[in-house]
């Protein structure tokens, strides 16, 4: 596979600084364009052939995020309306990158938005960048002079009554229109890779836990009978937003008294009383990673001894199953093990859902579950018991790296037994 052609400064054009004010596309965060090429180079690497495409978020704002897939492999945060062509037979540009039609006037309106150029392909470390009307003639000379007339599907399928990825459609209207054309699938290499995190994402991700910390901590602090549970929801945030996160990584639960047992109450708006405890399943995004932690809080700072009953069971099954957590361990196997510690405990109809998921660019992030477990992923671990008629609801769910030997828990820092939760909060 050729090398990728990598833009180059001149004497009159240098590379955009962090925090360039001329609008110039460029990673913002602290992973930098050296590693966003890496990536692409190794997902070329993986397809051997063929060519692929990924397109960005259509519309981007506080509340429509960018496509985790496209940020994945360039760091773009806030391209809207791009697309990313990887051909790696391609014998002058594996890497081309089509952003949305300059609109001069809308610069007024939305910012600044520069011609393309040098500053351009510096600034997204892509050689070739042109518009994305362009991309139709370009996308058929590269697909007729490849070898094989193969398009790469990356995305991933979704059920038969959910719409159609905008990929798919894409490289079956190809296949429409020019013969000889194939599809294959490499759905699976994406997953794998992006489950799989370098030392970079990590300590990202790191500071995206510790803003989680140390806002359960705040909250913690302020808990008191008599507060809303929006209110305590806005110490989340402020503490949060302090540590650089400009939102949350999924909608905030904190569910009180009957809500507590609902696993996904996201009203926050109850007032919460003496005696009754408070479900908090919060985590902070920073630059697009995601962190998730739960615990269950008493409102009044100490647990009744049948809160603390459940608390232990849940706290039981965590511990047996984060300390199984390893290279070549199974989703069924620390699922099997959560699951036999609460049937043993009596709770078996009062824990419904799965013990955890891969974490990273989303909440709820790819991975290949039917695998064994392998070193650099990051996965949740978060049992619960939830009894409804006595209104008592309790998981614990903390983020939990994969390392060559074992695990690291990179949420340590935040109290989780009951005995640890009722000290904090009385000191």
């Amino acid at each position: 596979m050729p090398e990728a052609r990598i833009p180059q400064e001149t004497p009159n054009i240098k590379a955009p600084k962090p925090g360039n004010d001329l609008g110039i596309p460029t990673p913002t965060g602290d992973i930098g364009p050296d590693v966003y090429r890496q990536r692409r180079r190794k997902l070329m690497e993986q397809m051997g052939s063929g060519i692929a495409v990924i397109f960005s978020a259509d519309t981007i704002s506080t509340t429509q995020r960018q496509d985790s897939n496209f940020y994945y492999l360039t760091g773009l945060e806030h391209e809207a309306g791009a697309a990313l062509v990887l051909a790696p037979e391609h014998p002058r540009f594996q890497e081309q990158l089509y952003l949305r039609t300059l609109e001069v006037e809308d610069n007024r309106w939305h910012g600044i938005r520069p011609v393309l150029g040098r500053a351009v392909e510096l600034g997204t470390g892509i050689a070739m960048v042109s518009r994305s009307a362009n991309m139709p003639v370009l996308l058929n000379r590269a697909i007729l002079s490849a070898n094989t007339r193969e398009l790469v599907y990356l995305g991933s399928f979704a059920t038969y009554n959910r719409p159609v990825s905008k990929e798919l459609q894409l490289l079956r209207d190809i296949q429409s229109r020019i013969l000889n054309v194939t599809i294959r699938d490499a759905s699976d290499i994406l997953p794998r890779m992006r489950s799989i995190h370098d030392e970079t994402e990590i300590a990202v991700m790191q500071k995206a836990i510790d803003a989680t910390v140390d806002a359960h901590k705040a909250a913690m602090r302020a808990l008191k009978p008599g507060m809303s549970e929006a209110e305590l929801l806005c110490v989340f945030e402020h503490t949060a937003y302090s540590h650089g996160s400009r939102r949350f990584a999924y909608e905030p639960i904190v569910g009180s008294g009957p809500n507590n047992w609902v696993l996904h109450y996201t009203q926050n708006t109850r007032t919460m009383n003496d005696g009754e405890m408070v479900l908090c399943d919060v985590g902070a995004e920073l630059q697009m990673y995601a962190a998730d932690i739960t615990r269950t809080y008493p409102v009044s700072g100490k647990f009744s001894p049948r809160q603390k009953e459940i608390h232990n069971v849940v706290q039981d099954a965590w511990n047996a199953t984060v300390e199984m957590c390893k290279p070549g361990v199974t989703w069924v196997e620390l699922n099997d093990k959560a699951r036999d510690i609460i049937d043993r405990a009596g709770y078996s109809d009062e824990y419904y859902h799965s013990l955890g998921h891969f974490l990273g660019l989303d909440v709820h992030d790819v991975g290949l579950e039917h695998k064994p477990l392998e070193p650099g992923q990051i996965i949740t671990i978060e049992p619960g018991v939830y009894v409804a008629d006595e209104n008592i609801g309790v998981r614990t769910e903390d983020d939990i790296l994969i390392t060559e030997d074992g695990y690291i828990n990179l949420s340590i820092d935040l109290p989780r037994s009951a005995d640890e939760i009722e000290a904090f909060m009385a000191s």
